[in-house]
C-alpha cells in the first residue's frame, strides 16, 4: 500500500493539505508510518502519546520505520 500526503510548511511546522484521512487510517493501525509527500519526499509520521502528530524526513528515521511490503512489491511506502 502506498500513501501520499501533501503538506506545506508553516511557522510551527508542517500542515497537512490533503491525505489526512488516509494517514489517520494508517495511524489507527500503527503508531508510525512512512509516507510520500511531493516536494518533501519520504517521511515518517508518528502519533505521540498526547495525540499530536510529529513528522521527520531524516532518511535514518524513514529507514528505521519502513515496513516490508506483504505483497512482495519493493515500491511500498507505507
Amino acid at each position: 500500500m502506498s500513501v501520499e500526503i501533501i503538506v506545506r510548511e508553516t511557522g510551527t511546522g508542517l500542515e497537512i493539505v490533503s491525505g489526512r484521512r488516509r494517514l489517520e487510517a494508517l495511524l489507527a493501525l500503527r503508531d508510525e508510518v512512512v509516507v510520500m509527500s511531493p516536494g518533501v519526499g519520504e517521511m515518517v509520521v508518528a502519533r505521540l502519546p498526547d495525540g499530536r502528530l510529529q513528522a521527520s524526513a531524516n532518511p535514518e528515521h524513514v529507514a528505521l520505520f519502513r515496513q516490508p511490503d506483504v505483497t512482495g512489491s519493493t515500491k511500498t511506502l507505507a
